[in-house]
């Protein structure tokens, strides 16, 4: 009898053990919810500590609710920072699953005890997901962070969130944009569509194919990519291309990638005394804009919500006559809304400084 008592204390102390990895810090109570690729999840009834797997994910927990964000997945520099609202500049940098190297500190973020992990167009996905879960035993929710997704993705991480008010007004805004540049740009014919080249890197010699999601928001806002042949870096992206071949395709628009691991702004700054870009379309008719970068870059790297102005921006730099919006106006109005931040007009000047026609230039 004394053996079947300690045998069923066993039992409850094991069972005790493994529940209290998924009871979390809300006392005990939990909920059963359904990410975005149908996994259910055990998470807490009431989240406070959520972290990123990748910045893609940290920037929407960003935008939808900061003071549950726990940390950053790199040290934002002193420009992102001076656009970040002011309690979360210095979170501590927990690391994640992005870019070349593609590992996570697990230890560092078991250490932090985060309530959940949001996985949002993390390189393995699903398997990823699984996989850091299984290590962590912290619950992974998953969510889809393609361009059509990002309406639905908000209002998914607003229901695991309790913050479904403030989703739905982001995710209808997102929606409106995504629709107003589809319809719009449907209506333009293929021979009339404007040809692009991203140029990545220090010189500008490094791009990225049609297939790469790093010229999704381009591709979306209308237009042709002149490279889009080209082989596919994996990882981090930046095909590698001659200027011969720059010259060849001779795209009409140029848009300067902003990369922090590569001399962000010098191909912008020099391209137009460079020699041996003068033979280009768009370097003659003054048609080479840099992505703006603050606090997160408006098109890529990390391609988040971020991207609903840098559509708006793209397509008005493409199609002026269809998108006669006020940049200036849109770009405030989206700062408020995703950002929380108000801009002062030497904030939005600067922001906008690399984005607009060149000042003088004669088109």
């Amino acid at each position: 009898m004394i053996r079947r008592y300690l045998m069923v204390a066993l039992v409850f102390i094991s069972c005790m053990v493994v529940n209290s990895s998924t009871a979390f810090a809300s006392g005990g109570e939990t909920r059963v919810v359904t990410d975005m690729v149908g996994r259910q999840l055990t998470v807490p009834a009431h989240i406070h500590r959520v972290l990123g797997m990748s910045p893609m994910g940290t920037i929407l927990v960003y935008t939808l609710d900061p003071s549950l964000l726990m940390g950053w997945n790199y040290p934002p520099d002193p420009g992102e920072k001076a656009l970040l609202l002011e309690p979360y500049r210095n979170l501590p940098v927990l690391g994640g699953w992005f870019g070349k190297d593609n590992t996570g500190n697990i230890e560092k973020i078991m250490a932090a005890h985060p309530d959940v992990l949001i996985s949002m167009g993390d390189p393995m996905g699903v398997a990823q997901a699984e996989r850091v879960q299984s290590q962590t035993n912290i619950p992974v929710y998953v969510l889809n962070g393609g361009f059509d997704n990002l309406p639905e993705a908000y209002r998914k991480a607003g229901e695991l969130l309790g913050s479904t008010q403030r989703a739905a007004m982001l995710a209808a805004e997102c929606q409106r944009a995504l629709d107003e540049i589809r319809r719009k740009v449907g209506t333009i014919p293929p021979e009339r569509r404007r040809r692009y080249y991203y140029a990545e890197g220090p010189k500008g010699q490094e791009t990225e194919p049609a297939s790469s999601a790093h010229v999704e928001s381009m591709n979306f806002a209308g237009g042709v990519n002149v490279a889009a042949g080209v082989a596919e870096q994996k990882g981090y992206g930046h095909s590698p291309v001659s200027i011969e071949q720059i010259l060849r395709w001779n795209p009409e628009i140029i848009i300067a990638g902003y990369d922090h691991s590569s001399s962000p702004g010098q191909f912008y700054s020099s391209v137009w005394s460079d020699s041996r870009w003068q033979g280009v379309a768009a370097v003659r008719s003054h048609e080479v804009y840099e992505t703006p970068q603050y606090p997160f870059c408006w098109i890529d790297r990390p391609p988040s919500a971020n991207r609903i102005i840098g559509i708006k921006w793209l397509a008005k730099l493409f199609y002026p006559e269809l998108f006669t919006y006020d940049l200036r106006r849109e770009t405030r109005d989206f700062y408020e809304k995703f950002y929380q931040i108000k801009l002062t007009d030497a904030q939005l000047n600067q922001i906008l400084a690399t984005a607009e026609p060149r000042r003088g230039a004669n088109k």
